[in-house]
């Protein structure tokens, strides 16, 4: 199959296109984004599927919104033996129209055309494969699937040598293995019919065994357990009675041991009241001995307080004396910092002047440079508006030129040619014009017009050439007349004269952009007027004689600067002296105020401790006037003695407690009381466990569940029987399936070696020599090898995968035979090839490209310059 034109008229946005393809080769059809590239192979697919009044969302969409009309397309197609001419238009006037040219011509429309062209294709092209070799932008890394192709199948039946006739059976065979198969198993290997059944039967009479072994197991448990349980019972009564004495003989004991208790809790109560009493009697003593010992202690520290006095204002006066030099120091300094601003002042002002005439003067020449460009834009744009010519009569005037180019080129394919030998000299006429023959030589003319050849008085040749030559002479008299005709808008009489003016014009039209910038870059983001004011103020500014710089100041802007730091140096200098005797001024404040303060703290704190003083003295003269200090100490010794003696008297009861120690009385108390307990539940449980279990013994006795363990035995034997049966004929049917699913693997593999051959012939062109490729025989490519390195497709890079993909596409498209060849299609592809493999790819392009068509459209025409024997075509809005 092989597209030869293909035609979109009114289709989504495309207006009207038109375009050929040449036979074979690689044909690299290029435009921008949205112009339509990939509708190409949406249009083709949808005149060869779709009806044209179908409803199909994909018909409705390629309607377009510009216009209340039909799309359109049509399509020149060779096929086989087959090449015909189809068009369709859908939505409105819908209609189908079908042209067969050869071998015999047809005539069709309508459903008849349309069921016509399915036949055909039917008949000559591998749809598999047709679909296969495309490459679309959504899929540019996806692998291709060739299995389904039956034109490559022959091919790799007739590469790997296995084009034998067979026996006619095998089908046959493989049928009746697989149904044999699929009498046991699913088709995903899951058990199914009679082997589901006898395995479900075998589980279940498993299942019913088992129950039937667990209820019988259960009566036995239960018997058991009976027995266990009337044990159990009579041993707990047993203990439940030693417990009951034990318990009586504990709670005698505990009760002796509270008593004692009680008497020594009251003994401690005495001796803890004694010991209280002989604690504020001690405390009594302590206090009048603290009173006296603080009084001899303010006394003393009175003492220490006066002399610190004394030293606390002999420092505060000296204190008074740092803080008033440091004033003065603060004052000078400050007188010093004024005098320096004012030099700071005075030395800007001057480097402030000198600034502004340095800016008027790069000003001046800024404004200069200006008025030039502006005045040379100026002229070249006269000279542009005195040129009528523009980039689209210049495209137009190229078109014509080329249309005249065809139109002359097929009117001298179609005119009738005449050539004229004289054996002597001889004087003829064409037509109007003299010819004069000379002996042996020449003399030849194309005509596509009717043309007289007189030779006087001897005959009169007319050669009258046919309609379509008079058509191809027409077309070139139209031709030349949209030349002319644009030749003449743009003001010019030749082709030349406008590639001339047009190369003038982009030549002025470059000097302007060039004098626009140049004016942006001079101007900035200033206005001119702005740069003008700004000139004038900083004139005003000056002095009007040059001369009364030196008198103002420094004669030059270094001299200025130089001066101007050396000022601000000598204020900064000023500035920190200032602040260092602030500083110094600051921290003599704070000595002042510290030693100011701590006179203050030490006067204070001497009337606070003389008052303290007088509070102590006037509470131990209280204190004696109550009770003398011999009678404190007296009474302090007779209470000590009375709580010794309480105190006593508590051991002895702690002791006599301590040889029968109530913790082990209580201890055992307790846990004879919870043995008790424990044994009653026990017995308790024990008796109703039993009960439970004598009623269950009855109702098993009339279950007869040792009849239906019996039962459920002989069924099983019965099904594991069937299981085995079954088994042998499943197994076997499994094992015949695999065997020659294996051989035919093997087999499919052999077809599978020349593909994998080819796709490393071209692949090496791209990946280099020691390129390798693994292909199941389904013809997918499993993993690709390369520097002994061996990696999985699905596990490659985006680029390897796209390059890999066009690989095996055009590898397919060079093994089948030439009459089941299909145009392999890419879309946009090697978006995600590198510059280096751009190249190769190129090289792969070329090794196949004379076998077949291979249509590349493309956004991006550049990918492809390494493919050196391709056919461009630009698509233009």
């Amino acid at each position: 199959m092989k597209l030869h034109r293909l035609v979109l008229t009114n289709y989504r946005g495309v207006t009207h296109r038109e375009i050929e393809f040449p036979d074979h080769g690689v044909v690299v059809v290029s435009g921008a984004n949205e112009i339509g590239k990939s509708s190409m192979i949406e249009a083709l697919d949808l005149l060869l599927e779709a009806k044209d009044r179908s409803g199909k969302k994909e018909v409705k969409q390629v309607k377009p919104t510009h216009a209340d009309v039909g799309a359109e397309v049509t399509a020149e197609i060779s096929t086989g033996p087959y090449r015909f001419m189809y068009r369709k238009r859908f939505h409105k006037r819908a209609e189908t129209q079908l042209t067969v040219l050869a071998p015999v011509r047809e005539q069709l429309s309508g459903d008849e055309a349309h069921e016509r062209v399915l036949a055909l294709l039917a008949e000559t092209v591998d749809t598999g494969l047709w679909q296969a070799q495309r490459v679309l932008q959504a899929g540019s890394t996806a692998p291709v699937d060739l299995s389904g192709s039956d034109a490559l199948a022959r091919a790799l039946d007739v590469a790997a040598g296995e084009a034998v006739a067979l026996s006619g059976d095998e089908p046959l065979l493989v049928e009746r293995i697989d149904a044999e198969y699929l009498r046991y198993f699913t088709a995903t290997g899951r058990a199914t019919g009679e082997w589901a059944a006898v395995t479900k039967r075998l589980a279940a009479a498993d299942a019913e065994v088992a129950r039937c072994a667990a209820a019988v197991a259960e009566v036995d448990e239960a018997v058991r357990r009976h027995a266990e349980l009337s044990a159990e019972v009579s041993g707990l009564a047993a203990e439940r009675e030693q417990a009951q004495a034990a318990l009586a003989d504990a709670r005698k004991a505990a009760d002796a041991v509270a008593a004692l208790t009680r008497q020594l809790k009251e003994a401690d109560i005495v001796a803890e009241a004694a010991r209280a009493t002989q604690i504020a009697s001690a405390a009594a003593l302590t206090e009048r001995r603290r009173l006296r010992a603080e009084l001899e202690e303010r006394a003393a520290t009175i003492t220490q307080l006066e002399a610190a006095l004394a030293t606390a204002a002999e420092e505060a006066e000296t204190a008074g004396d740092v803080h008033e030099a440091a004033e003065d120091a603060v004052e000078q300094a400050q007188t010093a910092v004024h005098d320096h601003a004012a030099r700071v002042d005075a030395a800007r002002a001057a480097l402030d002047r000198l600034s502004d005439r340095d800016e008027a003067d790069r000003l001046t020449a800024r404004l200069a440079k200006i008025d030039t460009a502006v005045r040379e834009l100026d002229r070249v744009t006269t000279e542009l508006t005195a040129i009528t010519l523009d980039d689209a009569a210049m495209r137009a005037i190229e078109a014509a030129a080329v249309a005249v180019e065809r139109a002359a080129g097929q009117a001298e394919l179609a005119s009738a040619r005449i050539e004229l030998v004289a054996a002597t000299d001889l004087d003829i006429r064409v037509d109007d014009a003299g010819v004069a023959l000379q002996p042996g030589v020449e003399w030849s003319v194309n005509s596509t017009a009717r043309t007289e050849i007189d030779l006087p008085g001897v005959l009169t040749v007319r050669v009258v050439p046919g309609a379509p030559a008079a058509q191809t002479a027409a077309r070139l008299d139209d031709a030349q007349q949209v030349l002319a005709a644009a030749l003449g808008g743009a003001g010019v009489s030749t082709v030349e004269a406008a590639r001339v003016l047009d190369s003038r014009r982009r030549e002025l039209l470059a000097d302007r952009d060039r004098l626009r910038a140049t004016l942006d870059a001079l101007t900035g983001d200033d206005r001119l007027e702005d740069l003008r004011v700004r000139l004038a103020q900083l004139n005003d500014g000056q002095p009007a004689e040059a001369g009364l710089f030196d008198m103002a100041g420094p004669a030059d802007i270094t001299t200025a600067r130089d001066e101007l730091s050396a000022a601000v140096a000598a204020h900064r200098q000023a500035t920190t002296d200032c602040e260092t005797s602030r500083k110094v001024l600051a921290a003599a404040a704070r000595k002042l105020a510290e030693k100011n303060n701590r006179l203050s703290a030490t006067r204070e704190k001497l009337t606070a401790t003389q008052a303290e003083l007088t509070v102590c003295s006037g509470r131990l003269e209280a204190a004696r006037v109550a009770v003398a200090d011999d009678d404190v100490a007296i009474k302090a010794q007779a209470d000590d003695d009375h709580a010794r003696a309480a105190a006593a008297k508590a051991d002895s009861l702690r002791a006599e407690l301590s040889a029968t120690p109530p913790h082990s009385v209580q201890a055992t108390l307790d846990e004879a009381v919870r043995r008790a307990e424990q044994l009653a539940r026990r017995h308790d449980v024990a008796v109703e466990a039993l009960r439970e279990i004598a009623a269950q013994l009855k109702v098993y006795g009339t279950q007869g569940r040792k009849g239906q363990l019996d039962d459920a035995e002989t069924e099983r034997e019965h099904a594991h029987a069937e299981y085995l049966r079954v088994h042998r004929r499943a197994r076997a049917a499994e094992t015949l399936r695999s065997v020659m699913a294996r051989h035919r693997d093997a087999t499919r593999q052999r077809y599978a070696d020349p593909f994998r051959l080819e796709v490393q012939r071209l692949g090496r062109l791209v990946f280099g020599e020691d390129f390798e490729v693994d292909v199941d025989s389904d013809l997918n490519i499993c993993t690709r090898t390369l520097s002994g390195r061996t990696v999985p497709y699905d596990s490659l890079s985006g680029g390897a995968k796209e390059q890999l993909a066009i690989v095996a596409r055009l590898a397919g498209a060079h093994m089948v035979a030439k009459e089941d060849s299909v145009p392999v299609i890419i879309d946009d592809a090697l978006g995600f090839t590198d510059p280096d493999r751009l190249t190769k790819m190129g090289a792969v392009f070329d090794a196949v490209g004379g076998d077949g068509q291979v249509i590349v459209l493309t956004c991006s025409p550049e990918r492809y310059a390494g493919v050196q024997g391709a056919h461009h075509i630009a698509l233009t809005a």
